[in-house]
């Protein structure tokens, strides 16, 4: 800009003495006729003030320009800000509201001012809500909740969830809120936590399966030398009628102690198995028959194999002991009667699903489904499931070592045991056998 360039007083100035000599000088035009000189001077200065008048129009519409582009540039970025802006009177009233807001609160900008931010939060929120705005005005601090937003005007349907942070403005009259949307972060937190459990869960068993087989190993030592013995005795003439009777019960309860061991051995995956190539339907249709005697009349079995299914490495023995097993939970789970389904499928593993079940790699696995309609599983019994010696029933009717072998075997055998279950709607087993890379299987025979 021209350092030199006249301001407004000084051409206010310039104009009044210029008419004053116009005027002067036509009261004398015949008395003093002005000069050529003087001419040429008064048009050499209205020359240069007419080049001021034009470069201080072109600074001004540049200025204006300069001031629309900002302001663009303002808008832009308040409208299409990654949060919501509003601006909420202490009542809550929407005073003014950017493009994001709109779109997080699914009402158009035009329909949002004048009405009340609270009436867009769930009835779980709104009370926190409240208070934040209450404390806001009272204290003129900086304050936040997280509330739910509905999806739409009368809508029960959460959307998100946001982040409301508030501000008073110095007019004390309104203050400046932001909208995070964290709804993300909040289900990252979710599936963190989820993971956490499960590795907990994973770390348990683990801890839970060595000491099981450390136990197991002892006790069976133990067992071994007390059934010597009581075969010796029970072999020696000198014992007959009551004793006799004694040593047979004492020894009955050696076996089904060995049974115990032998359970707790498969939980810790200790057992000696000889794996072979099977396909897994021709296995289950071969138990059909004995699990539909095993459940009774009333409990309706249902097999649907998959087809074209893979071949898995498995100890054929050791599907029987799992069927028995979940055919008997699912037996104890209808009393009244229902059905038992038995289903399989080839699964690819993928790298998400892999992610959110640690036990598990991706990779080709072959999926045995066992489920029933029966009584189901509250979360806390589900937790605890595969535990040994967690039961909900009586100490009369079970140990508790089922569904542990059963988690003892399918990681013994390299696969992985899901349960999923639900309060009155029954439960459901996944167990992931990996795919067989061998070409035929060995021959079925129980």
């Amino acid at each position: 800009m021209n350092k030199n360039r006249v301001g407004p007083v000084e051409l206010s100035a310039l104009r009044r003495r210029a008419e004053e000599r116009l005027q002067k000088r036509g009261e004398n035009n015949q008395a003093s006729p002005m000069s050529p000189a003087e001419m040429h001077r008064i048009i050499h200065e209205l020359s240069v003030h007419q080049i001021e008048l034009e470069m201080q129009q072109e600074e001004l519409l540049q200025s204006r320009d300069a001031m629309e582009s900002v302001l663009e540039r303002y808008t832009e970025l308040y409208d299409f800000a990654p949060v919501g802006y509003l601006t909420l009177a202490r009542d809550s009233t929407i005073l003014e509201v950017n493009l994001t807001a709109t779109r997080m609160l699914g009402v158009d900008r035009s329909l949002l001012k004048g009405a009340r931010l609270g009436f867009f939060i769930d009835h779980e929120g709104i009370k926190s809500f409240n208070a934040l705005i209450e404390r806001v005005f009272s204290h003129k601090e900086p304050r936040f909740c997280e509330v739910m937003l509905l999806h739409e005007e009368n809508s029960l349907t959460p959307q998100c969830t946001v982040r409301i942070d508030a501000i008073v403005h110095d007019d004390g009259q309104s203050c400046r809120t932001v909208l995070s949307d964290v709804t993300h972060q909040k289900q990252i937190e979710r599936e963190n936590a989820e993971l956490q459990a499960t590795l907990l869960q994973a770390q348990k068993m683990e801890s839970i399966g060595r000491l099981a087989g450390g136990v197991a190993h002892e006790f069976n030592n133990t067992l071994q030398v007390m059934l010597g013995n009581i075969e010796i005795l029970i072999a020696e003439r000198e014992f007959e009628g009551t004793m006799r009777l004694s040593l047979m019960e004492v020894r009955n309860s050696i076996m089904k102690s060995a049974r115990i061991v032998r359970q707790l051995l498969a939980f810790a995956r200790k057992q000696f198995i000889n794996p072979t190539t099977l396909d897994l339907n021709m296995a289950l249709e071969e138990m059909v028959t004995r699990l539909e005697r095993f459940l009774g009349e009333n409990i309706k079995l249902i097999f649907t194999p998959g087809e074209g299914l893979w071949l898995v490495n498995m100890y054929l023995p050791q599907i029987d002991q799992i069927m028995i097993n979940l055919a008997l939970n699912a037996r104890d789970a209808m009393k009244k009667g229902g059905s038992f389904f038995i289903a399989t499928r080839n699964v690819v593993v993928d790298v998400s699903f892999a992610q959110s079940h640690p036990e598990i790699v991706p990779g080709d696995y072959v999926v045995l489904e066992i489920s029933d309609n029966g009584c189901g599983m509250d979360k806390e019994t589900l937790d605890s499931v595969f535990e040994p010696f967690f039961t909900t029933k009586s100490m009369t009717e079970a140990t508790g070592l089922g569904l542990a072998m059963v988690y003892g075997i399918v990681q013994q055998n390299l696969g992985a045991i899901f349960a999923r279950s639900t309060k009155g709607k029954g439960a459901t087993f996944e167990i992931y056998w990996p795919r067989s890379a061998a070409k035929e299987s060995s021959p079925v025979s129980l």
